[in-house]
């Protein structure tokens, strides 16, 4: 009698631990430029592509995580960035938010796709250290 007792309150467990730990869904967030923030960066290293045709900056991190980062307002530092050293990395200051498309194409696929974002730049400097 005891053993099923136990096994009752056993199998009502099982069941109930998923529903009452389930908090619902989370919120998906925003994508693009002013929308929702990811991160931020603070002086972080990075290569710089330029791309004057076309009016947009790309970023990588020195250190490579695979991640893909755009320029929210490319016209803003174009001239700036022409006047520095861009065969070096540079230190970028700003706000991170998620790229549109690949936030909508991550959930279709199995295998994980490097991140790609959308950077409001607020500083860009050249690393002087040991200069």
């Amino acid at each position: 009698m005891r053993a099923e007792i136990i096994r009752k309150v056993a199998v009502m467990m099982i069941i109930l631990i998923p529903l009452l730990a389930d908090q619902g869904c989370k919120k998906q967030p925003k994508c693009g430029c002013g929308k929702d923030v990811v991160f931020e960066l603070e002086e972080n290293a990075v290569y710089i592509n330029l791309n004057e045709a076309s009016n947009t900056i790309i970023f990588y991190p020195i250190v490579s995580t695979g991640a893909t980062y755009y320029f929210c307002n490319p016209g803003q530092w174009m001239d700036t960035l022409k006047t520095m050293d861009t065969e070096h990395y540079l230190l970028i200051s700003g706000k991170v938010y998620y790229e549109c498309n690949y936030l909508y194409n991550s959930g279709n696929y199995y295998y994980q796709i490097p991140p790609v974002y959308q950077v409001e730049v607020t500083a860009i400097s050249e690393d002087n250290y040991g200069k």
